[in-house]
């Protein structure tokens, strides 16, 4: 038997109940008031059957009529007022807060969740769930919820009352049920597939713009705009097609479905009449018979949209529930605090997420309170995975990292984040003021807090020239300023932060001299008296440090200050001979 593509419908009935957080009860009391409504209604065709047949007889019993036709009007009153009342729940703003949840639920989830994790999702992936796929599993939740309970109780309450009425004519109503379950599984298999292809296809196009358009001045500049435009246009093909595929696979179960309703009326109406003419059936049984199932032919039309509604809501909200599924790292407890700021690597292995060889291996090492610590060596040999690492981007697969002796998993990330600052080698900021990006890390800090940081930092003397000074807003990814400004922004927030240990990713290695001189000397105040790790290619800027530890497929090779490793004749020395040779081509 072919597995099931799609998700139960108990299974998306949980999702949906889950998706609406803290209305759930308001959902379920929607839902149940649904349920009343379709079996008055139901109640109220099914009275077709002794209304016609007293209108009809020879002598129609007055007060017989009169009962039937109150309990109708008394039925379809109920059914109003219920269905009204369920509907309330879409009309009064449940809806849109259920989607505010949703999305705040979600920022929680990102907010917590591995870094490791976060950075295997593409941008256009998580925009799409934030902004799509939220949209899709709630807005319509309500009205999709109607018609569900519609299809299924309306006919359901029919064939019960037809069964006292004549089994026969029962029986022949139940083959909808039977025939409608594999079109049901069929449409909803083809469905999601389609959805599924469609969401990610959709994921990647929005994935693509966003690359398009963040790259265009370099492709612009190597004049490449063509080639990638190329690439996209395949992205927007890809969804074209995927739509295509999937209304042309529909479109046999959507006939289908149109000659079942008619077949189910001509059986009924050729073995009706045959029971008439056997006189072992009244002809106004039949014709209410007949009467009501034309009746049913809207809601059993409206299955195909319902199956539609489906499966965009059944991806969507799988979608989001992978995304809040995902567990932040664990906090072990109990709870440690750090008694100093030295660090500790003690025989530390660590592999990315889906790769079996080992990033890092067997990495032991101390960092002193209070020093200057350089990590060193080629492209990919590991050395900002052990600062990540520091961070708890991630957890080790063996040994333990501490600080002031506390294991960083028996630390809060809010407590251990507090004491590390991070200057990276690509800055980025908010498209916000400069002074909102520089407070940061210290919202509360006063403006003569965030003056002195700024001076320390050396970015006073372009902050002023701004139009509004430090209330001007930079830009996205702080594009109106230059590199070394937006180096020097990201310096003064670190320095604003106060945090005692400060990691260095390379932050002068893209600058021109100019720059990369009055960044120095920013760093110079920022790392005054703070434990200091520093990632660094220039082998020149890093002479003095405390310790050097030189770094080679994920291991720590060589280690000591800078004139033991010269001595020593190793790698560090053949990376110094080698930079060396290389300044007299400097211009």
């Amino acid at each position: 038997m072919k597995k099931k593509m799609y998700t139960p419908l108990k299974q998306l009935y949980q999702l949906t109940v889950k998706a609406t957080g803290e209305k759930k009860e308001l959902f379920l009391r929607s839902l149940r008031l649904f349920v009343i409504a379709y079996i008055a209604q139901g109640v109220v065709f099914a009275l077709f059957y002794p209304l016609l047949q007293q209108l009809f007889s020879p002598n129609p019993n007055q007060q017989q009529v009169m009962i039937i036709t109150g309990v109708m009007i008394s039925m379809g009153g109920v059914s109003l007022v219920a269905k009204w009342i369920a509907h309330g729940f879409d009309f009064s703003g449940n809806i849109v807060d259920i989607a505010h949840n949703l999305r705040t639920r979600l920022g929680q989830s990102l907010r917590e969740m591995p870094l490791e994790t976060l950075t295997a999702f593409k941008t256009g992936e998580l925009n799409a769930v934030f902004s799509n796929n939220v949209e899709e599993s709630v807005i319509a939740l309500g009205i999709v919820a109607s018609m569900i309970i519609e299809l299924i109780f309306v006919p359901l309450t029919i064939t019960v009352v037809t069964i006292f009425i004549d089994w026969r004519l029962a029986l022949l109503m139940m083959i909808m049920f039977p025939l409608a379950l594999p079109l049901y599984h069929k449409i909803r298999n083809i469905n999601v597939s389609e959805k599924t292809a469609f969401s990610k296809a959709n994921a990647q196009l929005e994935a693509g713009i966003i690359e398009y358009i963040q790259g265009l001045p370099v492709l612009r500049a190597v004049n490449r705009t063509g080639a990638n435009e190329q690439k996209l246009q395949s992205s927007i093909d890809d969804v074209r097609r995927i739509q295509v595929a999937g209304l042309s696979r529909t479109q046999l179960p959507y006939a289908v479905l149109g000659l079942m309703i008619e077949g189910v009326l001509l059986l009924l109406l050729f073995f009706g009449a045959s029971f008439v003419l056997g006189n072992s059936l009244q002809f106004l049984t039949l014709a209410a018979c007949l009467l009501i199932v034309a009746r049913l032919v809207e809601p059993m039309s409206l299955f195909v949209a319902v199956i539609n509604v489906f499966e965009m809501t059944d991806v969507a909200l799988n979608n989001i529930n992978n995304i809040l599924n995902i567990k932040p790292l664990k906090t072990l407890m109990p709870l440690e605090y750090a008694r100093g700021h030295e660090i500790s690597f003690d025989n530390v292995d660590f592999s990315y997420a889906g790769q079996k060889h080992r990033t890092i291996k067997d990495a032991s090492f101390q960092i002193r309170e209070k020093s200057m610590t350089a990590i060193v060596g080629h492209s990919g040999c590991g050395k900002t995975t052990l600062t990540k690492l520091l961070m708890r981007y991630a957890d080790i697969q063996k040994g333990s990292i501490r600080i002031g002796g506390a294991d960083i998993r028996h630390m809060s990330q809010i407590e251990l984040m507090k004491r590390i600052s991070v200057v990276f080698q690509d800055v980025y900021l908010f498209d916000d003021t400069v002074i909102n990006n520089i407070r940061m890390d210290n919202h509360h800090a006063t403006h003569d807090e965030v003056a002195a940081a700024v001076k320390a930092a050396h970015c006073d003397d372009f902050i002023n020239r701004l139009p509004a000074g430090y209330d001007t807003v930079i830009g996205d990814i702080g594009g109106t300023l230059s590199g070394g400004e937006r180096q020097r922004i990201s310096i003064a927030r670190a320095i604003l932060k106060q945090a005692p240990i400060v990691i260095l990713d390379e932050p002068t290695a893209a600058l021109d001299t100019e720059s990369e001189v009055l960044v120095q000397q920013a760093i110079d105040r920022l790392v005054k008296d703070k434990t200091v790790i520093v990632i660094a290619h220039r082998l020149s800027t890093i002479v003095g440090a405390d310790q050097i530890m030189v770094m080679d497929n994920g291991r720590i090779i060589e280690e000591g200050k800078h004139h033991q490793l010269i001595a020593l004749k190793g790698k560090y020395y053949e990376m110094w001979a080698a930079q060396q040779r290389v300044k007299p081509w400097s211009v």
